[in-house]
């Protein structure tokens, strides 16, 4: 069982429990399965035949303090260079929000969650957490690199957005973590998609996070919806057609188009004054190619990047899009204001400033975004590789093994303090009050998905050829993919040859 199913069964028992006490009329069926019940630790699990079954698989904490029973540190002070909490996107989440270090218990939930993380993480290994914080995250980057060039040792790892650590992966300031034996990318408190997409050649992998991590779950692009204009629209809410497969944009198309409404009669539909079906800030076709289970790039079985944007299904992927948000009108340009004041049936937007609509009049939901067919194995959900923060080793880390253990202990007990905390805010928003919405969540952080295109330096040209066919209303994808094949590859041979050129 991975680590967000053992979350979601824990707090799913929680929820259910608790329903009857919130004085809720109506009980749901149970749409999710076993694990919707499970993690009731008061019950001893037995089998058919009556006898004792056997136990879960052993917890991550478990498993760290077992694999480093015999580690002592001696009182290392492990130093990392990373944001303040008023740096990064930090605030647009909550106030003292801080992925590193808590200085101590102030009941606040991520804050107590990190703080009791570390203090596990430093008790078992007996060492010391040594935060280095820095206002400006493009500093940290350079900061990183010219302090590799003077070959300084002054802190052991450092964290950052990961777009940033993909400009210092270039630069040759990073370790390979493939190459650290005390990592094993493959326990389940790493995030697997990042593992996945971000190893080169097999062999080659420059960041990475976990459950250490919560701006990996919460630079994740989703669908909020309002309720109340489901109901007044006599529609069904989406949760069963994400968990049957079939949620499409055709059906998603279909809702919008049935909200709308032109309140002040004036004939234009406006988010400000009438009643549309979707809203995004910005990006809007962008994020909807990783929904449609495409990518700009993707690694080969060899390990090499390939480029995808000529690719038939991809252009299909356009037409479909280009269709529904042009042709059909279903998007507009808006922020949460308009989706607040129950103008917005659908607002697409990153899970982070979910905070922001605490205050809504109007209940809320939160789904996957859809597929473009049900022939679409997976969802996808757009991850902005802006917001994510990923953890790097300095290439002039003079024990990286010893990081690598600190790294691992502190991720692997994040995955029973921080991972389960980041589902507690979650959960004192409005919209997660539902059990439906909490295998939602599931869905989504399981179909995270990344590029080595798009948010990184190197891809500007990508963001112009999605976005522009919304921008400039014409869809001139494949003429202007031709035409800018030739610097495309030109970036993608550059990215390869730096990596290709790094001996570790």
């Amino acid at each position: 069982m991975n680590s967000f199913k053992r979350i979601t069964a824990t707090l799913l028992s929680v929820l259910l429990l608790a329903l009857p006490l919130a004085g809720c009329s109506e009980t749901k069926d149970n749409t999710q399965g076993d694990e919707a019940v499970s993690g009731n630790t008061a019950v001893t699990p037995t089998a058919d035949d009556g006898t004792p079954a056997e136990p879960d698989e052993p917890t991550a904490t478990q498993i760290i303090k077992d694999r480093y029973a015999d580690t002592n540190l001696d009182g290392y002070v492990y130093k990392v260079l990373g944001p303040a909490t008023d740096a990064h996107f930090y605030t647009q989440v909550g106030e003292g929000i801080n992925e590193i270090y808590a200085e101590e218990l102030n009941g606040e939930i991520i804050n107590d969650a990190i703080f009791n993380r570390n203090l596990l993480a430093e008790d078992t290994l007996n060492f010391k957490i040594e935060p280095i914080f820095s206002n400006d995250v493009g500093g940290i980057r350079n900061q990183l690199h010219n302090e590799v060039l003077a070959a300084s040792t002054e802190y052991d790892a450092v964290l950052n957005r990961m777009d940033y650590l993909g400009t210092n992966m270039q630069n040759g300031d990073l370790l390979n973590i493939k190459s650290i034996d005390t990592i094993d990318t493959s326990d389940f408190w790493w995030d697997k998609n990042i593992v996945d997409s971000f190893t080169l050649f097999g062999s080659k992998l420059y960041w990475i996070s976990g459950d250490l991590n919560i701006f990996d779950d919460f630079a994740v692009e989703v669908i909020f919806f309002n309720k109340q204009l489901c109901d007044d629209n006599q529609l069904a809410y989406p949760y069963s057609m994400v968990l049957e497969g079939t949620w499409t944009i055709d059906h998603f198309y279909e809702y919008c188009k049935t909200v709308e409404q032109d309140l002040n009669g004036d004939g234009q539909l406006k988010p400000k004054d009438d009643v549309v079906g979707h809203c995004e800030e910005n990006d809007h076709v962008k994020h909807w190619i990783y929904a449609m289970g495409e990518r700009s790039i993707v690694v080969g079985e060899d390990g090499s990047l390939n480029i995808r944007v000529q690719e038939e299904r991809q252009i299909n992927a356009i037409d479909t899009l280009y269709k529904y948000m042009v042709d059909g009108a279903m998007t507009y340009t808006a922020n949460s204001t308009e989706f607040k004041a129950g103008h917005v049936l659908f607002l697409g937007t990153m899970l982070g400033p979910i905070g922001g609509l605490r205050d809504m009049e109007y209940e809320f939901g939160v789904v996957p975004m859809p597929k473009m067919d049900e022939e679409q194995a997976a969802y996808g959900e757009y991850v902005s590789n802006g917001w994510c923060t990923a953890y790097g080793i300095p290439m002039t880390n003079q024990n990286p093994s010893q990081t690598g253990m600190i790294l691992d202990a502190i991720c692997g007990f994040s995955n029973e303090t921080l991972r389960v905390a980041l589902y507690d805010v979650l959960f004192g928003a409005r919209f997660v009050r539902d059990e439906e919405s909490v295998k939602m969540l599931d869905i989504i952080f399981e179909s995270k998905s990344y590029d080595w295109a798009v948010d990184f330096t190197w891809g500007g040209s990508y963001q112009s050829l999605y976005n522009g066919i919304y921008e400039n209303k014409q869809n001139n994808f494949v003429s202007s993919t031709a035409k800018t094949m030739k610097l495309l590859n030109k970036g993608i041979e550059k990215l390869i040859q730096s990596v290709e050129e790094l001996d570790y």
